[in-house]
């Protein structure tokens, strides 16, 4: 029955701006075979699910009869987009053309909103859910492109399914059955999280090791909790055996360039999203004019590997300037709202926060019989959180940071959730 109640509310709620928002993907017909995307990447994805039609082979694109990886022209980019693209493409039978990214990238959001919603459904915390099923649409669904951007509200929402299931089965919020079935999905969803962008699946992974620490300090069982924590860390590195698989079931051009963002790359360039006095900017030709200066492929292990040495050159240098450059690039997200209309991110992180540290300390949750609550902030918090950590690492723009918004939507919820229960209690205590 709570099921059937779920999915009427999901129609009632989603449906509408989900089948908008699919249909809208038509625009990019009337371009699709005449101009290329401009988003470099997003063409390489197309020539790989080409390939993999022509050929059956999977992360790579063929050129004159050879096959090259796709690192090598789709420089510092996750594989996830362009093998889900090949898979839809050779089942299918027919091109992949630019409809079917943003169609992908649809999906992906709606997948994930309602998966989200679906777990806090399921963890009764029914306010939560609804709140999340009424506000999301517009956050997860409002708009569409063909960048690997427009999917990460809905990866991201993906990702915390695990750490949020993980508590709730060793607290004894679900079922174990049910339990165990949300786990066994919470991995596969980092797995292709991580696939798709390789920092929402580092949050994922970050969140869920975080929860079991937390678990382990309290005594719970230790062996399923380090389980799952081993699975996380497997379904981190789905990347690097995808690529590991390709490679040893054809035979394919030697790859120089990693197959995945990297995370050198990002923090060295990072520095210079304002100014400093290094003289270094947040620019991909910076990078990679560094490698040719240093006589490296650029995005290559060596490359990488030059810029984590860079990088903490600059701690060891000077601190007080690296701790200087991320204070302003944390003021700038932290002054400026994600949600709109809303209040600047800042407001709501410090009041989850509080909220958070307040309700915990007291024991509230316990009280209003809302445990789920604690399993749910908590989660939320954890990845508002990372998210002033990318934006202080990376840069702080609305586009990377847009994602958070599913949290924030969480947080409300909870705290509506939570006052509605206490006044409740109140009542019947009086």
């Amino acid at each position: 029955m709570r099921a059937l109640v779920f999915f009427l509310f999901a129609a009632l709620l989603v449906w509408g701006q989900f089948q908008r928002t699919y249909a809208d993907s038509e625009r990019y017909g009337h371009y699709a075979d005449i101009m290329p995307s401009d988003w470099k990447a997003t063409n390489v994805w197309l020539a790989a699910a080409d390939c993999a039609l022509e050929r059956g082979v999977w992360l790579a694109v063929c050129e004159q009869g050879k096959l090259v990886p796709m690192s090598e022209r789709a420089i510092a980019d996750d594989p996830g987009h362009a093998l889900l693209l090949a898979l839809w493409s050779v089942t299918t039978r027919r091109h992949a053309d630019l409809i079917d990214v943003a169609r992908l990238n649809t999906l992906t959001d709606t997948l994930g909103l309602l998966t989200l919603a679906g777990l806090l459904f399921a963890l009764r915390a029914y306010i939560v859910s609804i709140v999340l099923l009424w506000k999301g649409p517009i956050e997860y669904l409002g708009w569409m492109g063909t960048s690997p951007h427009w999917a990460y509200v809905g990866l991201v929402s993906l990702a915390a399914v695990l750490p949020m299931a993980l508590a709730a089965r060793e607290m004894g919020l679900l079922s174990r059955r049910a339990a165990n079935g949300w786990i066994a999905a919470g991995v596969v969803f980092l797995s292709v999280a991580t696939l798709m962008r390789e920092s929402i699946g580092m949050m994922g992974l970050m969140v869920t090791a975080a929860v079991a620490i937390v678990l382990l300090l309290r005594r719970f069982r230790p062996a399923p909790v380090l389980l799952v924590g081993l699975l996380a860390l497997l379904a981190f590195t789905t990347p690097r055996w995808v690529v590991m698989a390709r490679d040893a079931a054809f035979e394919i051009q030697k790859a120089e360039r990693l197959a995945t963002h990297g995370l050198s790359h990002t923090l060295y360039l990072g520095l210079g999203f304002v100014e400093n006095k290094w003289g270094i900017r947040y620019d991909d030709d910076y990078g990679e004019e560094i490698a040719e200066k240093a006589g490296v492929v650029w995005c290559s292990p060596e490359y990488f590997r030059l810029m984590w040495q860079l990088y903490l050159a600059r701690w060891a240098e000077d601190p007080v300037e690296v701790v200087r450059i991320y204070l302003a690039k944390a003021w700038i997200l932290l002054g400026t709202p994600t949600l709109y209309p809303g209040p600047p991110f800042g407001i709501v992180l410090a009041i989850g926060l509080i909220h958070f540290l307040a309700t915990t300390a007291f024991g509230a949750w316990q009280k209003l019989n809302f445990r789920q609550g604690l399993v749910i902030e908590g989660v939320a918090v954890a990845f508002a959180g990372l998210f002033l950590a990318q934006a202080m690492a990376a840069l702080p723009s609305h586009n990377y940071a847009m994602p958070v918004n599913a949290f924030v939507l969480v947080l409300f919820g909870v705290i509506v959730e939570f006052f509605g229960r206490a006044l409740l209690w109140v009542k019947r205590a009086f």
